[in-house]
């Protein structure tokens, strides 16, 4: 029987991610967002946050007890992220990407990798972590429309004795300026389609010839610090190589498939955002000599929106319950995460509607929503590729993509 009753520890860790969201990243993320430059956003990213989310235990959170963490599982990473997220969407992805860097670090790589990069993110509070996938002509579409050795990623690692050369650029990374550890994925042979032909590498920030590119001006989500990544050169060792050679995609993809759900975290949280202060809006704005809450469109509206906010919390909890069970069926984390993400924007949109001209203005938090809400649509992938994935999966055709397992 699925009992869907959150434990003592899950209320308690959601709780602890509502505060430090509320009282301490809210009030300074509103602010920045309001910087121009994104240049002047890195140069005056806010580190006491991290410094303070890692003293609260939330930036290695996922990690298992024996290494210091509190040992989340994905309905748990949701609950957190999703509190995270309704201060600011772009300045949590630092802590999601965290736990899910950090998880594959200590499940996917050797004893030895991990004994050798882990204490570097434990033992540093400003340590966070990014993986590189996309490039500027390769993203979510690696496989799209087919798998042969012209498609896909380029970022090329040539071996050379005991060490992998590698040449290329990554670009739209989430939190990749701020980040001292990455995961990279690359071309090891271009004879051969993704499937057979990328390897994985873990890059350190210092690493002669691996160098922070552009730092992407984007309309909303501005903490998240996308970048591009630049290899000129850069020489690793083999003992960086975290995947077998060639088998890179399915390394990455099965272990990013039990994590989609947390991705409807983004969408659900600037909905809920958007709802509850158009909520109070409608309580509070009297046309006619009446609230206009007692107006029958507007309590149509809320009246959806809040529909919407239940049925994405709905599915991105069962999905996110089943990702931690034995057996997991990654269509499940697919639908949740697209219909959540769908929902994001709708309702934002329909907050926008329902506050008429003051909603489209800055000093009022729905115009920030709404910019940052439409990145909902490309979060690991866009919609599209994923509705395709769905379509595949559906009608039996095996999917080699990285999002499912």
């Amino acid at each position: 029987m699925v009992d869907f009753n959150f434990t003592e520890e899950q209320l308690s860790l959601q709780k602890l991610a509502h505060d430090f969201a509320i009282n301490d990243i809210k009030p300074v993320t509103d602010e920045m967002d309001k910087i121009a430059d994104p240049n002047e956003v890195h140069e005056n990213f806010p580190w006491h946050l991290i410094e303070k989310g890692s003293a609260l235990g939330l930036r290695t959170a996922a990690l298992p007890e024996v290494h210091g963490g509190a040992g989340i599982g994905i309905l748990t990473h949701l609950l957190m992220l999703e509190e995270l997220c309704q201060a600011d969407s772009g300045f949590a992805t630092h802590f999601h990407q965290a736990w899910k860097m950090a998880k594959l670090l200590v499940e996917r790589c050797s004893p030895e990798q991990r004994d050798h990069f882990l204490p570097k993110f434990t033992d540093d509070p400003r340590a966070l972590l990014a993986v590189g996938i996309t490039e500027p002509d390769a993203g979510c579409d690696n496989l799209m429309p087919y798998d042969e050795p012209d498609g896909g990623m380029r970022t090329s690692a040539v071996r050379d004795g005991d060490e992998w050369v590698l040449n290329g650029t990554k670009h739209f990374v989430a939190c990749a300026s701020v980040s001292k550890l990455y995961f990279v994925s690359t071309r090891t042979d271009k004879t051969v389609g993704v499937t057979q032909g990328v390897t994985v590498f873990l890059v350190e920030k210092d690493t002669p010839g691996f160098t922070i590119g552009r730092i992407h001006d984007k309309m909303g989500n501005r903490l998240m610090m996308n970048a591009e990544m630049i290899f000129d050169n850069c020489r690793v060792p083999d003992f960086n190589r975290v995947s077998e050679v060639g088998k890179g995609l399915s390394f990455l993809g099965s272990f990013g498939a039990r994590h989609i759900p947390t991705t409807g975290a983004f969408g659900l949280a600037l909905a809920r955002a958007a709802f509850e202060y158009a909520l109070e809006y409608a309580k509070t704005r009297v046309q006619g000599g009446r609230p206009i809450i007692e107006h029958p469109t507007v309590a149509l509206r809320l009246g959806e929106m809040a529909t919407l906010i239940e049925a994405a919390r709905a599915v991105s909890i069962q999905a996110a319950w089943l990702a931690d069970q034995p057996e997991y069926d990654s269509l499940r984390g697919l639908l949740s995460s697209i219909f959540a993400s769908d929902v994001g924007p709708k309702v934002c949109d329909l907050a926008m509607q329902l506050m008429g001209g003051y909603g489209y203005m800055k000093e009022y938090p729905i115009e920030k929503l709404m910019r940052d809400t439409l990145m909902c649509y490309h979060i690991d992938g866009t919609s599209d590729v994923h509705k395709i994935k769905i379509g595949e999966m559906l009608s039996g055709v095996k999917t080699a993509g990285y999002i499912t397992e």
